[in-house]
């Protein structure tokens, strides 16, 4: 449950959202994107009030998710995969100008015509992630996408997050990895028991003795 949760993104902004097991977080993620009606309060996107709009009109809005592990038609190539994301968005050329965009953008170039269900795991979680951008996302929710991935696929995957921002796209990202999400974002949000605990700079949100009991019961968060 929710408690009186209320923070802001800015347009372009990279946000990390951390927390116990428990905390929210994935509530949270559920209650933004439509998959949960909220009990009390308010959720404006763009300066429009959506409170209680289903996902998909949410996600022809441009706000969109992702969920934990990767979700693709594994039947499909990672081009026909991004095609089938698109599809009711814009004409032929235009979707195509788009795939291009993104396969670039996620650096699945070479990939394109293999099967999604070849890709090791690093790659299906960028497949995972270029399918949401295709949808045209302006606000892209990202649930825990290191989940699972070797050091190397991490670094991969915080490069492509990285371009995302740079391209425009609003991100947020929820993941247990602290040291892949802190080292990504400009600004993290703490919840607890379903409270905002903490909003700031990651150093200063990791070092908060507020933070450091809920999250790991008085370890030290910024070593972690």
């Amino acid at each position: 449950m929710l408690r009186n949760v209320e923070f802001s993104v800015a347009e372009g902004e990279l946000l990390g959202l951390i927390g116990p097991n428990g905390a929210g977080k994935t509530t949270l993620f559920n209650v933004i994107t439509g998959f949960v009606r909220p009990g009390a309060g308010r959720i404006f996107f763009q300066d429009r009030d959506v409170t209680g709009y289903p996902t998909h009109r949410l996600a022809r809005l441009g706000l969109v998710r992702t969920f934990q592990g990767a979700r693709s038609f594994h039947n499909l190539s990672v081009e026909d995969c991004l095609r089938v994301a698109r599809y009711r968005r814009v004409g032929d050329s235009e979707r195509d100008r788009e795939l291009e965009r993104v396969v670039r953008l996620l650096d699945l170039e070479e990939f394109a015509t293999e099967a999604a269900s070849s890709l090791p795991a690093g790659l299906a979680r960028l497949l995972g992630i270029a399918m949401a951008l295709s949808t045209g996302a302006r606000l892209l929710l990202l649930d825990e996408p290191a989940a699972g991935l070797s050091a190397g696929e991490t670094g991969v995957l915080q490069q492509s997050i990285r371009r995302l921002q740079q391209a425009g796209v609003t991100v947020v990202v929820v993941d247990h990895n602290l040291h892949f999400l802190m080292n990504l974002v400009s600004r993290a949000i703490v919840l607890d028991a379903g409270r905002l605990i903490a909003d700031g700079p990651p150093a200063t949100v990791t070092a908060e003795p507020r933070v450091i009991e809920a999250y790991i019961g008085g370890r030290d968060l910024a070593g972690d």
